[in-house]
């Protein structure tokens, strides 16, 4: 028998042990293991928690609830120049390459998002930039914007 034939009668019979009474393809673990509903054992339920295939398992981690906060603070970089950073802007939901666009177009500088959720501006923007938050988009309010002054990279 060549190698063809054998693994042609191996898929036959591995379909016709998935094909159940009503020619249908058996898609429940219970079934084949004969266990009604309802009648789940312990044994059962550390095989529900327990990994399958190889590899990682996924854990489901819980949304951490961020306050919704803007911080800006001033960081030296050379002699008298500094850089502008901005975080926080995404917890209100403001699409950050959007935000980088508008303030380099609006102070005529350089700006990147860098992180998650941090843009740096090139320049000492502070007092500007809390005025053109509340301008742009007005869902952040006075409040929730702080100025943390000069502070180390």
């Amino acid at each position: 028998m060549s190698c063809k034939e054998n693994f042609k009668r191996m898929a036959e019979v591995a379909l016709n042990e998935a094909v159940g009474e009503r020619g249908e393809l058996e898609n429940s673990p219970k079934q084949e293991a004969g266990i009604n509903e309802g009648q789940g054992t312990v044994g059962e339920e550390e095989e529900k928690k327990k990994q399958k295939r190889g590899g990682r398992g996924q854990i489901k981690q819980k949304k951490k609830t961020v306050p919704q906060k803007v911080t800006i603070a001033k960081i030296p970089r050379a002699k008298k120049k500094y850089v502008t950073r901005v975080c926080g802007l995404a917890t209100f939901e403001i699409d950050l390459k959007e935000a980088q666009r508008f303030f380099a177009q609006k102070f005529s500088c350089g700006a990147s998002v860098t992180g998650e959720d941090e843009i740096i501006i090139q320049g000492d923007f502070t007092d500007d930039i809390i005025d053109v938050i509340q301008e742009k988009w007005p869902e952040v309010d006075d409040d929730s914007i702080e100025d943390l002054g000069e502070v180390k990279k």
